[in-house]
């Protein structure tokens, strides 16, 4: 069975996890629901593209009919967006929710918002070698 995963407010930052998802088999969809990035990221990964706008309705919507195993959220400037984009997601039923920050005084507010774990990620960091303990839970054997 292949896993499903989300990858939320995607950057440059996030092509090399997403490749690496990707190539451990990993069935990955990134959701774009901002207009900064939303030409980037289909650009990038055609076929692969979740692309709403930043509405709760439709972000809600798209993600649940994705029918989605785990999420990462890489946090974005604006904590505000970052936080009602968790809770989104968890409304939507996304079971696991990873979300990768750079600030540890963050982590309890993610939490209430959803998350299931919080990663302290500095932007230059390796994402992928920081999440996969925690997408071993998740991968069948």
């Amino acid at each position: 069975m292949v896993q499903n995963m989300l990858v939320a407010t995607c950057s440059e930052e996030d092509r090399l996890l997403i490749d690496r998802a990707l190539g451990a088999g990993i069935d990955v969809r990134v959701l774009t629901c901002f207009d900064d990035v939303h030409h980037k990221v289909r650009a990038w990964y055609p076929n692969r593209t979740i692309g709403v706008p930043a509405h709760k309705a439709t972000v809600k919507a798209a993600v649940q009919s994705a029918k989605l195993d785990i999420a990462i959220v890489r946090e974005m400037h604006d904590v505000i967006r970052s936080a009602l984009l968790i809770q989104t997601l968890r409304e939507a039923g996304v079971p696991q929710i990873i979300v990768m920050c750079k600030d540890e005084s963050r982590a309890q507010m993610y939490r209430r918002c959803g998350a299931n774990n919080v990663v302290v990620v500095d932007p230059h960091e390796e994402a992928w070698d920081r999440i996969m303990p925690y997408l071993h839970l998740h991968v069948s054997a």
